[in-house]
């Protein structure tokens, strides 16, 4: 009976580490599937606020066309043998004119060019669109300060930032016209830390995530429909 309460013991004195071992199982397992999921609501956040900062460089870009434009007659006096009248002389060869396209033709400003009489045909010859000075890299800034992750934040111990703002603004370019925004972001851990007493010499403190977006600069065909020729920007 006796050799039966020493086994018993034994037992049970062997059954403490096994529990112990089972604990920090679950710890990590438990302390893994927070934080990763905390980690991946924060990396949608991060890819949000980088598709809206690439989208607002996109929409930065100012459109621009070619025009020909014929500047048809201009009214004068025509005399005769017996009488005058007013008529409208030709004012010369058709012409190109650059300009944007808000301007030339959203406001119909090519008419600036037309004679008195008014213009002749216009042809429109060409269109692209310009990303002119830092206007991108700012509005790129700008947006993604604004959606930025909350878990990201330092109020939150975390960090993000825009790592590279690309402008492909070369039409020989494949990527033309699109702006590219990589970002990145940390999310400070909420159980995971607790590993590292664990693991000596391994880091659980924050969970890291990048993320790339590109934003497309619409602009129309000569057809008249809506054109985008870039290349994907986020292999």
């Amino acid at each position: 009976m006796q050799r039966i309460l020493r086994i018993l013991k034994d037992e049970r004195g062997s059954i403490l580490p096994i529990m112990a071992a089972v604990l920090a199982i679950v710890l990590a397992i438990s302390a893994v599937a927070i934080d990763f999921a905390r980690r991946g609501i924060a990396a949608e956040k991060l890819q949000t606020a980088g598709d809206a900062a690439s989208v607002a460089a996109a929409m930065s870009a100012t459109r621009y066309v070619r025009l020909e434009i014929d500047p048809g007659s201009y009214e004068t006096v025509c005399c005769g043998d017996d009488d005058c009248w007013v008529c409208c002389i030709d004012c010369g060869d058709p012409f190109e004119v650059v300009g944007t396209e808000k301007e030339l033709i959203d406001e119909d400003g090519y008419q600036d060019y037309c004679c008195s009489c008014g213009c002749g045909p216009v042809k429109l010859l060409d269109r692209w669109v310009e990303y002119e000075g830092n206007n991108a890299q700012y509005a790129a800034l700008m947006f993604f300060n604004l959606n930025k992750p909350r878990e990201m934040s330092a109020a939150e111990d975390g960090d993000s930032a825009i790592t590279d703002i690309t402008v492909y603004g070369n039409s020989g370019n494949p990527k033309y016209p699109s702006v590219v925004v990589m970002t990145t972001g940390r999310v400070k851990t909420v159980l995971l830390n607790s590993l590292n007493k664990l693991f000596p010499g391994a880091d659980f403190t924050f969970l890291g995530a990048s993320r790339c977006s590109q934003g497309g600069s619409f602009y129309y065909d000569l057809d008249g429909g809506w054109h985008r020729a870039a290349a994907e920007g986020c292999d």
